[in-house]
């Protein structure tokens, strides 16, 4: 039985849930919640567009760190603290002017470490245009707060 509904992750992405500001401005869309992936949608809009239309890379790494929490949430069966460890994109081809889904896939979820892939396509197209890889660390249950380099 999956953990999330849509409308459940839906929340999750949006004003309100456990994302930031910053990602609820990207007003993804959950299209998809099963055990074996997660499917969020990035619309097409000019403020994460460069001159030309061509879809810039962060908006698209701030995709796959957003889906593989979702992931890994639903592979563990329930709200997880993670904190990104590594994320590696590889860009293939330019989204112009279009939507970018991203299909997320938590590879192995361990007590500790979690590893995921997420494959970036056009709307409607199979051919894929970029794939991220990501380790997060799975945090003990209650932890939320980490030490700043800038406090002692």
């Amino acid at each position: 039985m999956a953990f999330f509904t849509l409308e459940a992750a839906q929340a999750q992405l949006s004003p309100g849930g456990n994302f930031g500001p910053w990602i609820w401005q990207l007003k993804l869309r959950a299209e998809l919640v099963s055990a074996e992936e997660v499917r969020i949608r990035l619309p097409y809009s000019d403020h994460i567009a460069r001159p030309g239309g061509v879809m810039v890379g962060q908006a698209m790494m701030a995709l796959a760190d957003t889906i593989m929490v979702l992931a890994i949430c639903e592979k563990l069966q329930r709200f997880a603290t993670l904190a990104t460890i590594s994320l590696t994109t590889n860009f293939i081809r330019a989204a112009v002017q279009q939507d970018v889904v991203g299909v997320a896939r938590a590879v192995r979820v361990g007590r500790t470490t979690a590893f995921g892939e997420v494959d970036f396509y056009v709307d409607g197209s199979p051919d894929p245009i970029a794939q991220s890889l990501s380790t997060f660390a799975v945090l003990p249950d209650g932890v939320g707060a980490f030490n700043r380099a800038d406090q002692r």
